[in-house]
């Protein structure tokens, strides 16, 4: 334990790994607040949901409908006292720029949060609307079409698809898709968070644990302490003890950037009342419906994510520490890393398109982290597999776990120079 520490402490005092840590939250802070300027627009949700709740039906929607038919008609007391002009809707008066003018800066904020709820009103009422003629079917077709397979690899994204389709089915069935929540044509709320701030998320962080992996691994060989150390009894299995700090060390990073990060986000940004809805909602609908497998609320959804950055970062440390037990200069292992990376991202482009060896080539925690914002979901032909984050990180883990522990045998017998 005592050696543990000791290990633990070189990372710990590193002014490069405390100096990234610091960068990369300040980052993580200004895309939060360089994207979140339509706050008092979001925190209209929250006043929404308190009153109505977010699940939408159709005692919902009378009580919804009453209370945005009484705030456009005091929107229009407003304004044919001051113009003698009343408006169908506040969108209408908001266009019309010429009377915009005369009124106070109060006015206009009322204004413009009756025209969101406005928005929220009229998207729930044409919820049905627009998940009527979805066809998941066809959507994979088109996959299949614009990435051009055949043969057997069609066939799976068909197979795939088809199961998709069924979960899509008890999707609109239960009600699923009908739950308050930002609006994502307007906000993209979901793509701020999980595809934005997540993506930073595991790119920060796969840089520190690399960084963290091959320090501490080849601390002695670079410092050309390696014949003192390793000589002792203890020494040739220092290596284990290199390994679990490096896999803590991970975990150390990993908590404290998605951690602070995420207490400043949910600081800005209030998700009052929203923390059980589904996140499979038709509110959440960007560029089109996020389908999840299975019926997630926000809030799991999220933990879910958090929980698959943190093993995906373990597996990074793990290709690192393999790395490491071949190359003796940390600065050698990072490019090496980076190679290796760039190299698993072009693999899948060079497969053939008529056969099911390009589905393996996603297979991998690279390509795995390409798109945190769709785990979990539809995310086009080659990924949309009920269980194709589980089995990334199970396959992987298998293989890499093993690899790292025939190295730390390997290293017992290993020429120190």
């Amino acid at each position: 334990m005592r050696i543990k520490l000791y290990e633990l402490k070189k990372v710990i005092k590193s002014p490069v790994v405390i100096g990234l840590i610091a960068i990369f939250i300040a980052f993580n802070i200004f895309i939060i607040f360089s994207n979140t300027h339509l706050t008092s627009e979001l925190k209209i949700l929250n006043k929404i949901v308190d009153k109505f709740g977010y699940k939408v039906n159709d005692k919902m929607m009378d009580d919804f409908g009453a209370y945005y038919n009484e705030q456009l008609k005091k929107l229009n007391s407003i304004t044919s006292g001051k113009t003698s002009k009343t408006y169908e809707s506040a969108a209408m008066l908001l266009s019309d720029y010429k009377q915009v003018d005369i009124y106070k800066k109060e006015e206009l904020e009322f204004f413009n949060e009756v025209r969101v709820i406005e928005n929220y009103y009229y998207t729930a009422k044409d919820i049905d609307k627009n998940y009527k003629n979805i066809d998941i079917v066809q959507i994979g077709q088109s996959g299949i079409t614009m990435c051009r397979l055949t043969g057997k690899a069609a066939a799976t994204v068909r197979t795939q698809y088809s199961k998709l389709s069924k979960r899509f089915d008890k999707l609109k069935e239960n009600g699923e898709y009908k739950n308050l929540f930002f609006i994502g044509k307007a906000y993209k709320m979901h793509t701020l968070l999980f595809k934005t701030l997540f993506r930073a998320f595991i790119y920060e962080i796969m840089i520190l644990v690399v960084l963290i992996t091959g320090y501490l691994t080849n601390y002695e060989f670079e410092n050309k302490t390696q014949s003192v150390v390793y000589a002792t009894k203890r020494g040739r299995k220092l290596d284990i003890d290199k390994f679990y700090v490096s896999i803590f060390s991970s975990i150390l990073v990993t908590t404290i950037i998605i951690a602070i990060s995420l207490v400043v986000y949910f600081s800005v940004v209030s998700y009052s009342g929203l923390w059980g809805v589904p996140i499979s909602s038709g509110f959440n609908w960007e560029y089109g419906p996020y389908i999840s497998w299975w019926n997630m609320s926000f809030a799991k959804y999220l933990f879910y994510c958090i929980g698959l950055v943190c093993l995906c970062e373990i597996l990074f440390t793990c290709i690192t520490f393999i790395i490491s037990s071949f190359i003796k200069n940390s600065y050698i292992v990072f490019f090496t890393f980076a190679i290796i990376f760039g190299i698993a991202l072009v693999i899948p482009g060079v497969m053939p398109a008529n056969s099911n060896a390009v589905f393996l080539a996603y297979v991998t925690p690279f390509a795995l982290i390409s798109n945190p914002f769709l785990w979990f979901m539809e995310k086009g032909p080659f990924a949309t597999f009920k269980y194709y984050e589980v089995i990334t990180i199970a396959v992987w883990s298998v293989i890499l776990l093993t690899i790292c522990g025939i190295c730390i045998r390997r290293f017992k017998k290993q020429n120190l120079y």
